[in-house]
């Protein structure tokens, strides 16, 4: 179930819920980029410049599962996918909510045929609305029992 698992990440990464992650302290001087920042200054990491990283996905700006899969079709893990935020203070309910995601997911998918009442290239994943949370657009669609 790799193409699963990358569609499930696909859609975390383009979703971008919560594009700033909560405010880090930096516990030394430190030099980023050329630029010092201090030790005690208060930092808020941009989630969202490192989920559209076009050196870290192959179409950062465009629905692409494969950009979660190797030459192989295989799930490959990519160090940029940070929906979650990273380091000693990623979110704690990262893996129940990985593990809720795939099980709504695949039972949903086992269940239902899903169809969309537009063509796929007509619909658009622009937020609704923007600031400190992402709201994802409405998309209708059918829903048809298997």
């Amino acid at each position: 179930m790799p193409y699963t698992d990358a569609v499930i990440h696909e859609v975390q990464r383009c979703s971008d819920v919560l594009p700033m992650s909560v405010a880090h302290m930096v516990t030394c001087d430190t030099e980023f980029r050329g630029y010092l920042i201090p030790k005690g200054m208060t930092v808020y990491p941009i989630l969202s410049t490192v989920l559209h990283d076009p050196t870290m996905f192959k179409s950062p700006n465009v629905f692409n599962p494969e950009n979660f899969l190797d030459e192989n079709g295989r799930f490959k893990k990519n160090d940029a996918f940070v929906p979650f935020s990273s380091g000693k203070r990623n979110c704690l309910g990262e893996s129940l909510a990985r593990m809720e995601l795939f099980l709504f997911f695949t039972t949903i998918l086992q269940s239902f045929q899903l169809k969309s009442l537009v063509p796929p290239e007509d619909i658009d994943l622009t937020p609704q609305k923007s600031g400190f949370t992402n709201i994802p657009p409405f998309c209708h669609l059918s829903v048809i029992p298997r």
